[in-house]
């Protein structure tokens, strides 16, 4: 998912980054108006394209298919909620289109919207296998926890591998026939088989390794937490504080979490 171009957010420990997109998301979260949403909207964008140096390809084939989450819920919201006949602006054929489910729909739709770019944003300025093995340095993550997690992101091309050799067999079984919707449990069921034997080797293997056993462990990749990362996480702690304190001192921001 990293897909970094030399950005100053490299030298940045996964942990300061993680609490830096927390502290974003917490505001968009529990607003609800329209001008809390774009500010740390900006915010993260100046994060991940001016700090990251995230290239924009990468960012947008990610944020366009999550894009009809917020489309759907406008819609969802714009012609489902309860209105006033005196407050409707247009009726169609099943629904009413009020002043108030507009405001309503547009809300959410920016705050689902913003969210989905925060989130977005820290999975491209971090690897997991990084993220993994800061929260087991720097946070005392159980090695149990930390090392099962490295074995479920390592099977994933294997599922992938898997999948592709299914599907080769069922081509040549069926003869290039596409498959009838009754037959795709069979795919399911087989590629859980997969699963379920790469589940009882990776389980096997870590038991010989003494995961459940060890406690003082050195690790191949020191992350330890330097004064740089502090500088980062207070740095956008004013900034997040002030620009949230300039919001609510100018009356513009809502509270609300519907």
């Amino acid at each position: 998912m990293n897909d970094k171009r030399g950005s100053l957010l490299e030298t940045i420990s996964p942990v300061a980054i993680l609490a830096v997109h927390f502290i974003l998301i917490i505001p968009v979260f529990i607003s609800f108006d329209y001008y809390t949403p774009p500010v740390f909207f900006g915010l993260a964008v100046i994060n991940v394209f001016v700090l990251g140096r995230v290239k924009i390809g990468a960012f947008l084939k990610i944020v366009l298919p999550l894009a009809t989450l917020p489309v759907g819920l406008f819609f969802l919201n714009l012609f489902f909620s309860r209105t006033n006949q005196e407050e409707e602006i247009v009726r169609f054929l099943f629904a009413a289109v009020s002043r108030n489910s507009l405001r309503r729909a547009s809300i959410i739709f920016i705050r689902t919207f913003t969210m989905i770019i925060i989130s977005v944003s820290y999975l491209l300025l971090t690897e997991p296998q990084k993220l993994v093995n800061a929260l087991m340095q720097q946070l005392n993550l159980s090695p149990r926890v930390g090392f099962a997690l490295y074995v479920a992101w390592n099977i994933i091309p294997q599922f992938r591998e898997d999948l592709r050799r299914i599907e080769n067999t069922h081509k040549v079984r069926l003869k290039a026939r596409r498959k009838k919707l009754a037959e795709i449990p069979a795919t399911a069921i087989t590629l859980l088989s997969g699963a379920i034997r790469h589940a009882e080797r990776a389980s096997v293997s870590m038991a010989a390794r003494g995961i459940e056993t060890g406690r003082s462990r050195t690790y191949l990749k020191e992350c330890p937490w330097r004064r740089r990362d502090t500088i980062y996480l207070i740095m956008w702690m004013i900034v997040t504080a002030v620009s949230f304190a300039l919001i609510t001192h100018l009356g513009l921001f809502t509270f609300g979490l519907s």
